[in-house]
């Protein structure tokens, strides 16, 4: 009997790590895929378009909107994000999904899709995280934003199915906890 697939939502504070963790379990769990996700935020410097981000102006995100595209959307820190809708689904039919979403967006596909494993990625600590928005070169307003921010999606972490803690220096540990709870799928 073949089981279904399903949407696995790796979801945190920004700069807890997201980013950097859903690229590495893409690389070694061959039955997920990234799906289409867009945004309306800016390049980070040195960062290269991949098939997990996709840069639009916020007028063409909102006529996405209005075209009733995405599986998910919100507005975080002045920027839009979105999940696409026909190709998460159409990506579902034949492979595991693993999505890198803020926790906004998170709890909305956990609402709508029961084959859905929600994982949150705790930092260290509110210092750690402080220390990792630092090296992003953003203003201390934004940091300060971004932290307070944190502390709400910290709150809301036990709504989700997994919290892992992805401790400064220890990525391997967090991947590897990771992979624990992915490869039953």
């Amino acid at each position: 009997m073949k089981k279904d697939n399903i949407i696995a939502i790796i979801t945190g504070p920004s700069a807890v790590g997201k980013t950097t963790i859903t690229k590495i379990l893409l690389k070694k769990l061959k039955n997920f895929k990234p799906s289409i996700t867009y945004t309306t935020r800016k390049k980070r410097k040195g960062e290269k378009e991949d098939k997990i981000i996709n840069y639009i102006s916020k007028k063409k995100f909102r006529k996405l909107i209005d075209e009733n595209i995405f599986l998910e959307w919100a507005q975080i820190y002045n920027n839009f994000y979105g999940t696409v809708k026909k190709e998460t689904l159409k990506i579902l039919k034949k492979n595991n999904v693993l999505l890198n979403i803020d926790t906004q967006g998170a709890l909305i596909i956990k609402k709508k899709h029961l084959k859905c494993l929600t994982i949150f990625i705790m930092p260290e600590s509110i210092k750690n995280l402080e220390k990792r928005l630092e090296k992003r070169k953003i203003s201390q307003t934004i940091i300060k934003k971004r932290l307070n921010h944190a502390k709400n999606e910290i709150l809301k972490s036990k709504k989700f199915d997994y919290i892992i803690t992805n401790y400064n220096n220890h990525l391997n540990l967090t991947i590897e906890k990771l992979l624990r709870i992915l490869t039953k799928y």
